[in-house]
């Protein structure tokens, strides 16, 4: 991670001696008079940031990583996904400390594939006769249409 250091002018910090948003703000529009000038609540905001700071470039914000400190191997993903083959994407990420678009990844990069049941409709004993004249259907079509599965 590359740290970037603020560094203010000289002149910023013979601002410092009088920080008084009315007076910045009217140096700003005696500075810059053409063009939008900033709201009073942005000037506001900068004489803060140089009263608390001693700086009015305001500092990056550092984002931390969600895995700090561990580093998931795809071997804890696809341990767990075994260990709970009923599980979804989403409860593999929270428990791995994953993104699911990165249990994704792992997952189908080792080729293996979470399981989600979807409930069909069974065939029952008194559903044998449908199921007899449904094949003997399909059977004589394709004795005369060979492409008729294939549409």
């Amino acid at each position: 991670m590359r740290v970037v250091r603020n560094t203010c002018s000289p002149e910023t910090t013979t601002m410092k001696k009088d920080v008084s948003a009315g007076l910045q703000n009217r140096l700003y529009r005696e500075r810059f008079p053409e063009g939008l000038h900033p709201t009073r609540q942005t000037i506001l905001k900068v004489v803060k940031r140089l009263k608390e700071t001693g700086c009015v470039i305001s500092r990056p914000r550092v984002r931390i990583p969600r895995n700090v400190g561990r580093k998931v191997q795809p071997e804890d993903v696809l341990a767990y996904a075994l260990a709970h083959p009923y599980s979804s994407s989403k409860m593999i990420s929270e428990n791995c400390g994953l993104s699911e678009s990165r249990v994704w990844t792992i997952l189908n990069e080792s080729g293996a594939h979470l399981y989600r049941s979807t409930p069909v409709q069974g065939l029952l004993p008194r559903h044998a006769e449908r199921r007899y004249t449904w094949c003997n259907f399909v059977m004589n079509i394709l004795e005369d249409h060979l492409t008729f599965l294939e549409a």
